[in-house]
């Protein structure tokens, strides 16, 4: 566990962790399949998509639709 509120993985790396537990990759697929960038490429998609989530969730809080 970590030091601080949330758990980090003690056995995958983050980048992993990130990948798999967003059901966008196995690790079978990500030993076997995918490179690097691959996994890199996913994390990104998941990190874009939870910017954009959060930003969606702070307009509708102060009133914006942009």
């Amino acid at each position: 566990m970590s030091k601080g509120a949330f758990a980090e993985y003690a056995n995958v790396s983050g980048l992993m962790g990130v990948v798999i537990s967003r059901r966008l990759a196995t690790l079978h697929e990500l030993e076997t399949v995918y490179s690097l960038n691959d996994a890199l490429n996913l994390a990104e998609i998941v990190q874009v998509g939870n910017y954009n989530e959060w930003a969606a969730m702070e307009a509708a809080k102060n009133g914006n639709n942009n």
